[in-house]
């Protein structure tokens, strides 16, 4: 029995690469797309889970209805599993803040979100603060599978709180996609497989 970690649909905001963190951006077309092939991929696997959890914001929570559609899993959105604070990037376009702050932002961001930015949160400080609310589903992830629907590093933060982890390479390895599906045994703090859908 697993806990599947599933990063939200695209967003136009993904598109432009533009930074979200909590700004409550909705899904686009093709992320709505992405949510309803991972829901018939999840469907042939015989995927069942006995508890899901997601982002409070709206391309989480519309993920996650997408995927529990026509079942009776237990339900709710977690604050606790909102977007890391990117702080005084939010809101802005990554060739913006390259041709602002030059050499300096690709260092940070080959820190791998492993340094908070300006303002921000990095996600060694957001795996404390996810902690918490992954202990009530350790036991459900024990009987069953458990689904949260979240964002690329509080996901990403969720795994450096599952697996110890929290080098530069190890969050390298953590990043998903928008289509992108991590599966991890709780108990062991291990990935079991990754997989992803194709839209388009």
């Amino acid at each position: 029995m697993a806990l599947y970690l599933v990063r939200h649909g695209q967003t136009d905001w993904n598109r432009e690469k533009r930074f979200q963190s909590t700004t409550d951006v909705p899904l686009n077309e093709t992320g709505l797309a992405q949510a309803w092939e991972i829901r018939s991929e999840l469907l042939k696997r015989g995927v069942v889970f006995t508890l899901a959890r997601s982002s409070p914001l709206s391309r989480a929570v519309d993920t996650a209805r997408i995927i529990l559609q026509d079942t009776d899993t237990p339900y709710a959105p977690e604050p606790g599993f909102m977007e890391v604070s990117l702080g005084d990037f939010e809101g802005r376009l990554e060739e913006d803040l390259l041709r602002e702050l030059g050499p300096a932002y690709d260092e940070w961001r080959d820190t791998q979100y492993t340094v908070a930015p300006p303002g921000g949160e990095s996600i060694i400080d957001a795996a404390e603060r996810v902690r918490p609310f992954l202990e009530p589903l350790r036991e459900a992830a024990t009987g069953g599978h458990v689904l949260i629907v979240a964002h690329q590093a509080v996901n990403m933060a969720i795994k450096v709180a599952l697996s110890g982890k929290n080098d530069v390479a190890s969050a390298a390895k953590f990043r998903q996609d928008n289509n992108e599906v991590d599966v991890w045994a709780m108990e062991s703090g291990s990935r079991l497989e990754m997989w992803k859908v194709n839209v388009g």
